[in-house]
Parts: structure tokens; C-alpha cells; sequence
């Protein structure tokens, strides 16, 4: 299982959570949350539940299908254990 540091604020250090993949952004910028062309780490959280990490370096659940109400779109770029494509189609330049 390949783990990736993800700074917690409330805990005021970073934890080790699992890599599940990487997405990358493309729409409206979203200074707090998601730059037009950035790429973000997805992370399985001790609940199970997969999150984004976003600008802020904090782990945050996101609709990976809808990520915010501007209209903007996540494609996956790194699918290592299958679980994105459900979720959102692959990214290809």
C-alpha cells in the first residue's frame, strides 16, 4: 500500500494516508480549491472515504464526478488500483 504525507490542520502535522490516484482539473479556477490544469492527489482517508487534496494541501471530500458548482471537470491521470475510472473518464492531451 503506497502512502503519500497530507498535512491535517487541526493536528497541526502531517499523516500518512493511502495513494489512490491523481486527477487533474480542468475549468474555472477556484483559488481555495482547484487551479484550471492542476493535478491532485486522491487519498482513502481512515473512514474509507476518498479524498482530494487540494491548494489548501488538506485532504477534502469532493464529488469526484461534479467537483464544485463552477462547472469544472477531474480526469484521471494515475488509476494504479482501478477505483477513479468509476468515478470520472481518463485524461488524454
Amino acid at each position: 500500500m503506497a502512502t503519500i504525507q497530507v498535512y491535517q490542520s487541526e493536528l497541526n502535522k502531517e499523516i500518512p494516508l493511502e495513494y489512490i490516484g491523481k486527477v487533474k482539473y480542468i475549468g474555472p479556477n477556484d483559488p481555495l480549491s482547484f487551479i484550471d490544469g492542476g493535478e491532485y492527489n486522491i487519498v482513502l482517508d481512515e473512514n474509507k472515504d476518498l479524498k482530494v487534496v487540494d491548494e489548501t494541501e488538506e485532504d477534502y471530500i469532493y464529488l469526484l464526478s461534479e467537483p464544485n458548482s463552477l462547472g469544472g471537470k477531474f480526469y484521471y491521470m494515475e488509476d494504479p488500483k482501478g477505483i477513479l475510472k468509476a468515478y470520472m473518464e481518463e485524461y488524454q492531451e
